[in-house]
């Protein structure tokens, strides 16, 4: 059995999004047929931002903003890669 190392809620919270938003968004790609590797990257680029912009006010508080911004993040990032995929594919074709 894997085991997570102890997470905070927000961490908790945002992998979660990850998780949900990853899985869909991966699943639209596909669907589509768009290009799964600007999908990472577009998916990296904004997760990579994101914690710089949200990473140290969501490190350290569990208050309900925090944990609504982390699972709305976390939801968010995989579906940016998505749209950066699909206005790749838009601007090749």
């Amino acid at each position: 059995m894997i085991r997570l190392p102890h997470l905070s809620p927000t961490a908790k919270g945002q992998l979660w999004g990850l998780l949900v938003g990853g899985s869909t968004a991966f699943y639209m790609t596909s669907k589509l047929d768009l290009s799964l590797g600007l999908f990472a990257i577009g998916s990296a680029a904004a997760w990579a931002a994101g914690e710089a912009w949200f990473g140290k006010r969501l490190t350290f508080a569990s208050d309900a903003k925090a944990l609504t911004l982390a699972v709305a993040s976390g939801l968010a990032f995989p579906w940016i890669g998505f749209a950066f995929a699909a206005l790749m594919q838009m601007m090749r074709n």
